[in-house]
């Protein structure tokens, strides 16, 4: 144990230059680390995965002297699948590791690496946890910091969902809004050519606390429904949020079945509900209906099937699932 502390002394001494502009730190995980059972993905993560039991994990604090946007993201030595968590000031304690994280990231930087981008609304000394996916893994990695301008809004959720009136309920939760005029519900059949949803523009509330939005959309398309934020700050700047997507087919049945990230860039994870075991037959299928991808996994509870779309192009596909129980599932996904 003194011995990891000696090591992350040093790296604290090079990461308190990180911020000034872009940097590297690099550090090296190895079987003498503590350990702990990491959050899942999210922002803020609201659960403890159940494959992330005693991974082994490095803490670096993290000073930042001037509000603004920083992205952090880790390229790991082969075979390292790094898994990244940011702490609030409050501090991490690996005994109450859901207590006071910011967010979750596994696959949003180069490779199976994370990469995490905060917009840091208050100075402070912050918390980077540099992890695993998986138990028992090891080995070196960096991290690179990029520090950008102050960003008006921390979008931390948007999300659509169904209800039973054939309707699209969507919904965003900000935080530290700064100046934002107002958003707009942008609606696709694509997820390229979006536009304005008529009677969607919601003025922005600029409160401290988070914010939380709602909008309905009453009149969906029969099929796939892509939508985003377009995002309009006081002084005329504009920006858009990830796009969510939701399918209104009749035959669409989520089964409890997830995937994530989405879009996608590298990779894209399929999480099976409880209670699904056996043989899974995965299928990617491209926009015009031809399967790109094709092969048979074995799910246990609650697991997570990990799919590499680095090689598809660019645009709109849907991943099917046949389970064991003879049920189809089908989820549209973007890759980038």
């Amino acid at each position: 144990m003194k011995k990891f502390y000696t090591t992350l002394l040093t790296v604290i001494s090079l990461f308190s230059y990180l911020f000034s502009s872009a940097q590297t730190v690099s550090g090296s995980l190895t079987a003498t680390d503590p350990v702990f059972n990491r959050p899942n993905e999210g922002a803020p993560p609201t659960s403890l995965s159940t494959q992330g039991i005693n991974v082994y994990y490095h803490v670096i604090p993290i000073t930042i002297s001037i509000p603004g946007l920083v992205t952090i993201a880790c390229i790991g030595s082969a075979n390292f699948d790094s898994f990244g968590l940011l702490y609030g000031t409050a501090g991490f304690n690996p005994l109450t590791p859901l207590a006071n994280v910011l967010v979750g990231d596994d696959d949003s930087g180069p490779g199976v690496n994370f990469g995490i981008t905060y917009n840091f609304t208050s100075t402070g000394t912050y918390y980077l946890v540099v992890t695993t996916f998986k138990p028992g893994n090891t080995g070196a990695y960096t991290i690179t910091s990029t520090q950008g301008g102050a960003l008006p809004v921390r979008l931390l959720s948007f999300t659509a969902e169904k209800t039973n009136a054939g309707k699209n309920l969507l919904k965003w939760t900000s935080a530290g809004e700064i100046n934002i005029s107002k958003y707009e519900v942008q609606h696709s059949t694509d997820g390229t050519g979006f536009k304005n949803i008529a009677d969607a523009t919601i003025n922005a509330l600029n409160v401290s606390i988070n914010s939380y939005y709602i909008f309905s959309d009453n009149k969906p398309f029969e099929k796939l429904n892509f939508y985003r934020l377009k995002i309009t700050d006081k002084d005329g700047k504009i920006s858009f949020s990830p796009v969510t997507v939701i399918n209104n087919s009749k035959s669409f049945s989520s089964a409890g079945i997830t995937i994530f990230p989405n879009p996608a860039v590298n990779f894209l994870n399929i999480q099976t509900k409880a209670g699904q075991k056996g043989k899974a037959a995965v299928s990617i299928i491209s926009n015009a209906g031809q399967i790109v991808y094709k092969a048979d996994y074995t799910i246990a509870d609650e697991s997570i099937v990990y799919l590499d779309v680095k090689k598809l192009a660019a645009g709109n596909y849907n991943v099917r699932i046949k389970t064991a129980d003879g049920k189809t599932t089908n989820l549209p996904f973007i890759k980038y």
